[in-house]
């Protein structure tokens, strides 16, 4: 039996996951345009592209017909709060419209995951 409204709740985590990983993939083809030169802050900022990138992936290979059930969700919705909490520091560094769209994107993974991932049975 599937929680209520659990649908809904599915397509939110796959368009915040979707935009997630759109944005990812931007920043990390971005890095060379930006830093012209394998520096320290290139590889930074490629990192975290490529971190939010993974986060998307793991999110979109999770979410299912059915509420996904495998022990290991727990860790990946303990990662999507992590990394929402990241996005509000990202936020305060950086306060720019794309951190606020990464920002806008993970909180609305990590709210619909609790939903849509709920663990073990």
């Amino acid at each position: 039996m599937t929680p209520r409204g659990y649908p809904a709740w599915r397509i939110v985590h796959r368009c915040s996951s979707a935009v997630l990983g759109i944005l990812a993939l931007l920043h990390v083809g971005l890095t060379w345009p930006i830093y012209r030169a394998w520096t320290p802050d290139a590889v930074w900022f490629a990192g975290t592209g490529l971190g939010l990138l993974m986060l998307a992936g793991l999110n979109l290979a999770y979410i299912g017909v059915e509420p996904c059930r495998l022990p290991t969700t727990r860790a990946l919705r303990a990662a999507n709060y992590v990394m929402a909490i990241f996005g509000i520091g990202a936020v305060l560094a950086v306060p720019e419209v794309q951190a606020g769209i990464v920002l806008a994107a993970l909180a609305g993974q990590a709210v619909a995951a609790s939903h849509t991932l709920p663990g073990p049975a």
